[in-house]
């Protein structure tokens, strides 16, 4: 009996989710399922994959060349997939646009201008904290707070982004607020966990914590952000979180810290026209918007009235 393909993809999942009930999450699938697709891969393939121990499991050595064969797979299928659709010369469809929590704020606008601008585009904004895999076809342009280093991507830099510290107002109230980075470790900090904490915001913050352990740590921009607005302490946010939350204040009126965006999308798509005139869109909006991005202060002027300029 050879093996079904779709069976591979549970095993990509299981390897992904670390159990099956996540991994019945990311295939939208319910958890018997999951066990059944996994039973008729090991019955196709004659081998055990993984050595199920109650909620924890292993991977056997076959499992992992499966697991290496099934990676294989998927990425011939999205290479193939972005393939044939980079050859559709029409511009009219739709464009997926990923993009991390940080940014979506700043992007609420981009939709209507497009719609505006070019309404044969159908743009489709997809807000996610994980790094989503435009090799795979999960999107087809993502907007990036950092460098990319596959070799595979085209990038285009655009503004900057700014990290600013804030507190809420209700702190200020009770704490009153630091004059200077200086006075920083004479108040709560709020840090980011050590995964985030090379960033160039939680980086500086870093810095100014006076070697004081009972700070509190969290793992997302989001949550910070969240945290400081219930007053719990003081800690480095993006601009375009921080200035969009009206219960924050900026402790230091200047931002401390930036960091490069990029565009960035598969080389597969490079001559997808849909794609490419989106890009040059993307780009427009973001430079009338560098201000808000990197927190230096500003107002945006692009709108759906504006000339188009299309960028090189």
């Amino acid at each position: 009996m050879e093996p079904d393909w779709s069976d591979f993809k549970v095993l990509i999942a299981l390897s992904e989710a670390g159990s099956v009930a996540g991994a019945a999450r990311l295939l939208d699938v319910d958890g018997s399922t999951v066990s059944r697709r996994l039973a008729a891969l090991e019955d196709a393939l004659g081998v055990m994959l993984i050595i199920r121990g109650g909620r924890d499991f292993t991977i056997t050595p076959y499992g992992r060349n499966a697991l290496a064969a099934a990676h294989e797979m998927a990425d011939a299928i999205a290479k193939a997939s972005n393939t044939i659709r980079a050859g559709k010369q029409d511009v009219a469809g739709v464009v997926r646009l990923s993009c991390f929590a940080a940014c979506s704020a700043a992007l609420a606008d981009l939709a209507p201008i497009v719609k505006a601008r070019s309404p044969e585009i159908d743009l489709k904004i997809l807000v996610s904290n994980r790094l989503v895999d435009l090799m795979r076809g999960e999107a087809d342009i993502g907007l990036r707070l950092f460098r990319p280093v596959e070799s595979d991507l085209v990038l285009k830099q655009t503004s900057d982004c700014g990290w600013g510290v804030y507190a809420s107002k209700s702190y200020f109230a009770a704490r009153g607020l630091p004059s200077s980075a200086e006075e920083l470790c004479d108040h709560q900090l709020i840090l980011y966990s050590k995964i985030l904490s090379h960033l160039p915001g939680p980086k500086w913050l870093e810095r100014h914590t006076g070697g004081f352990e009972g700070h509190i740590r969290v793992d997302s921009s989001t949550d910070v952000t969240g945290l400081i607005a219930s007053g719990a302490g003081i800690g480095v946010t993006t601009c375009l979180q921080g200035d969009a939350n009206p219960s924050l204040v900026r402790v230091f009126s200047e931002p401390v810290a930036f960091q490069a965006c990029y565009i960035v999308y598969h080389e597969s798509l490079r001559s997808s026209a849909r794609v490419r005139a989106m890009v040059d869109l993307l780009a427009e909006f973001l430079k009338s918007r560098e201000a808000q991005f990197s927190g230096r202060g500003g107002k945006p002027v692009f709108g759906p009235d504006d000339k188009a300029q299309v960028l090189p």
